[in-house]
C-alpha cells in the first residue's frame, strides 16, 4: 500500500475547497489537506514552513483574483530549491484559451493541467495510484 499524500488546495472558491478537500479525503489517497483562499497566503506558508514541510500536492486553480496561478509560479520559482523539490503541483482550471494550456505545459513547475471540476479518479492516474 502507497502512503498518504500531503495535499494543499490554492483556489478562491470557499465551495471549491470544501468539495475537493471532502473528495480528496473520501478517496483514500490522503488524511492531510490544507487549504488556502489565497496564492498570497500560500506563498507565505510555503515562504515560512517549507523546509519542514514533507512532501506535497498542489492543486492550484489558475484564475484567482489578486493572484493567478501563474503569477504564484512565478513567486514559487523564487523559493529555495530544496522546498521546490519537495513539491509537485497541478493547474487546475476549465479554461479552453490555447495560450494558457501551452503556458501551463511549458512550465517546469506545473506537472499538468487538469480540467476543473477535479476528478479524483483522474488525478490518481496521473500520480500513478
Amino acid at each position: 500500500m502507497k502512503p498518504l499524500l500531503n495535499f494543499f488546495l490554492i483556489d478562491d472558491s470557499a465551495f471549491d475547497l470544501f468539495i475537493y478537500e471532502k473528495l480528496l479525503i473520501k478517496s483514500g489517497i490522503t488524511e492531510s489537506v490544507r487549504t488556502f483562499n489565497s496564492a498570497r497566503e500560500a506563498l507565505k506558508h510555503l515562504a515560512n514552513h517549507g523546509s519542514t514541510l514533507p512532501e506535497i500536492i498542489i492543486l492550484l486553480d489558475l484564475q484567482m483574483p489578486d493572484m493567478n496561478g501563474f503569477e504564484f509560479i512565478d513567486e514559487f520559482d523564487l523559493l529555495p530549491e530544496a522546498v521546490k523539490a519537495q513539491i509537485k503541483i497541478f493547474m487546475l482550471s476549465s479554461t479552453i484559451d490555447t495560450r494558457d494550456i501551452e503556458k501551463a505545459k511549458a512550465s517546469p513547475h506545473i506537472i499538468d493541467l487538469l480540467p476543473k471540476p477535479l476528478e479524483v479518479n483522474f488525478l490518481k492516474k496521473k500520480l500513478d495510484m
